[in-house]
């Protein structure tokens, strides 16, 4: 029993140095920018202030307490402090995970493990409210599992979902399928017990009524439905793509693996269980930001099984296996956090420079301080490359981008979406010349070898632009007006 105690503090070791990530969400820029204004202007963020296309858009800014957390968090820590916030969050996440399943040291270790990897995707970025919805969900698990010992502890459903809203409400609809399907099994199973059922009925409508309690209310489900329905993301953004093939087909094989599992046993609850999954199988398929819940559903119904009880109870008996590997496991871990990742992120959590050309993004920093340096009279609006739009607000307060990551799903009068207007410009389809007069772009930000920038380069004159500034990341564009 020590030693088992020895071996999970030493995997939780591991996975609190696996997740010192530095921040590299191409979105952390403008969620800390509305941080800012949260603190030091009591504005909800909501308004849109930071780009020209649909400027002054109102929007339901359901991220509001995430952003006024990590601002002060950076403010006082760096981009260090926002390192280990990341780390605390999710090893605090997969310990729920590892609390929600009795014993099974290897098997819960070995599942954990898998989660990570099929999840690095969504996980690789650092600190992002996707890990925030992903913490929650762990611990609504969690305590599903505590329930039949003490129903009591639902009463802790509705404030967490009340955090949940409020720090990435767009997800919470995830927490509430969870929640649904928990419920209802305990239910099926307590049908002798009237009250038991009403409490349960009570806190679920609770927690899903605090959902509400946030300063845009029914807003937040319509934002979600947008991101969902309204705009195919799965064309634009590569978080909202469905997984490769390979990922696609293991999804599928998973799921049915498991409902043959589930529909063997001939119990009644089991049926539950085959509906638990399916919509987690179906919203995994759709996006693949959407896989890790999808794993962490999957792993939790098959370890807590009884067929699969009696396969690992097998297993238990070969104490090498339930010893030696997890040992082996561990030390793998360490190994190659010690020796591939954490150099890394040293690196990039230490130097702002190296955080501008290490990260999943490449910023560039060069020309920003370049037109930092830029004369009040000269500053104006830029047209930007997408990915770099929530950096430049962070780093450009005083001027103006294009288009941003809060963006892809916003309603543009013209029915498309702000990113295929951005991209139709940058490819220099039909009218991109009227698009940067109708914005009153004074500056183009974007990278080299670009459509754009391969029709400016040989001859930007003649468009009306002069080129400013070059390097390998970046090149800068400034209207000839702004010269003259």
């Amino acid at each position: 029993m020590k030693k088992n105690k020895l071996v999970s503090w030493l995997f939780f070791l591991a996975l609190f140095l696996i997740f010192l990530l530095p921040p590299t969400d191409p979105d952390l820029g403008w969620h800390l920018r509305c941080g800012q204004e949260i603190w030091q202007k009591h504005s909800l963020c909501s308004q849109n202030q930071f780009t020209v296309l649909l400027a002054n858009y109102h929007w339901p800014n359901h991220y509001w307490l995430y952003q006024a957390v990590i601002f002060p968090v950076f403010q006082v820590f760096g981009l260090w402090g926002l390192t280990i916030f990341n780390a605390f969050l999710m090893s605090s996440a997969f310990l729920f995970f590892y609390w929600a399943i009795k014993n099974y040291l290897l098997e819960k270790i070995f599942a954990i493990a898998v989660i990570i990897f099929l999840g690095w995707g969504v996980f690789s970025f650092g600190i992002r409210s996707q890990e925030i919805s992903f913490f929650f969900f762990s611990l609504i698990l969690y305590l599903a599992t505590s329930l039949r010992q003490k129903p009591v502890i639902a009463v802790f459903c509705p404030f967490i979902f009340l955090l949940w809203a409020n720090m990435h409400g767009g997800s919470v609809i995830l927490g509430l399928i969870l929640l649904s399907f928990i419920f209802l099994s305990f239910i099926a199973s307590s049908l002798n017990q009237p009250k038991k059922i009403v409490f349960l009925i009570i806190i679920y409508l609770l927690s899903a009524l605090t959902t509400l309690a946030n300063p845009f209310g029914p807003a937040i489900y319509q934002e979600a439905w947008r991101h969902f329905a309204g705009v195919d993301l799965s064309k634009l953004i590569a978080e909202w793509v469905p997984p490769t093939p390979f990922l696609w087909w293991l999804i599928i094989a998973s799921t049915v693996g498991l409902v043959f599992i589930l529909l063997s046993e001939g119990k009644l609850k089991n049926i539950s269980s085959v509906f638990f999954i399916l919509p987690f199988t179906f919203l995994a398929l759709k996006a693949r930001r959407n896989i890790p819940f999808y794993f962490l559903i999957w792993a939790y119904l098959l370890l807590t099984l009884s067929t699969m009880e009696n396969i690992l109870n097998s297993w238990s008996r070969k104490k090498s296996l339930q010893t030696d590997l997890p040992v082996l496991t561990i030390m793998f871990l360490l190994a190659f956090t010690l020796l591939f990742r954490l150099p890394f992120t040293i690196q990039a959590s230490s130097s702002w420079q190296n955080y501008c050309r290490e990260g999943q993004v490449v910023y560039p920093c060069q020309a920003i301080e370049f037109l930092k340096k830029q004369p009040a009279s000269r500053r104006g609006n830029i047209f930007n490359r997408y990915e770099w739009g929530g950096f430049l607000i962070w780093q450009l307060p005083k001027f103006k981008i294009f288009v941003d990551g809060r963006m892809p799903a916003w309603s543009h009068p013209s029915g498309k979406s702000p990113y295929t207007i951005y991209l139709e410009t940058l490819q220099t389809q039909p009218g991109w010349q009227e698009t940067l007069d109708d914005y009153n772009i004074n500056w183009i930000l974007i990278s080299p070898g670009t459509f754009l920038d391969l029709l400016l380069r040989p001859d930007s004159a003649r468009f009306g632009w002069q080129e400013v500034y070059r390097d390998k990341i970046s090149v800068v564009y400034k209207r000839k007006i702004l010269s003259e």
